[in-house]
């Protein structure tokens, strides 16, 4: 009987373990912009964007191992099974500034992520302003 139960405890934690592992990177998912306002503020994400906007000039992914430690280091943990990934937009409308869209995602999520440029940056998708040239979506 006691083995019986050791052996029923011990699948239980398996069984636990298992949908724990499956489900927090979906957790982290939904709240990815509740995470974000407490690991970061609007203004460092900026000014990690615009630095990095001065310096790539083409419209182009960027893997986060080509930006090693020029990387918000908070931004990393918010969901590490679903990105981020980083594009950097470059429209050929000079009425457009360029922008860097940071997102998270999956084809069975979708995707939510950052949009961030300069303050005059406005996010064609009409998303939530963190500020003033910062959207989540």
């Amino acid at each position: 009987m006691k083995a019986l139960s050791i052996i029923a405890l011990v699948l239980l934690l398996c069984v636990a373990a298992y949908f724990y592992s499956g489900y927090k990177p979906v957790w982290q998912f939904d709240h990815l912009e509740q995470n974000a306002r407490k690991a970061i503020t609007a203004s460092e994400v900026q000014v990690w964007a615009t630095n990095l906007l001065a310096y790539y000039t083409n419209e182009t992914s960027v893997k986060l191992s080509e930006l090693g430690t020029n990387f918000p280091p908070q931004l990393r943990g918010l969901a590490p099974k679903l990105g981020p990934h980083v594009f950097i937009h470059v429209p050929d409308d000079t009425n457009w500034p360029p922008y860097i869209q940071l997102y998270w995602g999956s084809g069975f999520l979708g995707t939510h992520g950052i949009e961030v440029g300069p303050t005059n940056f406005v996010s064609g998708r009409g998303q939530r302003a963190w500020q003033s040239g910062v959207y989540f979506y």
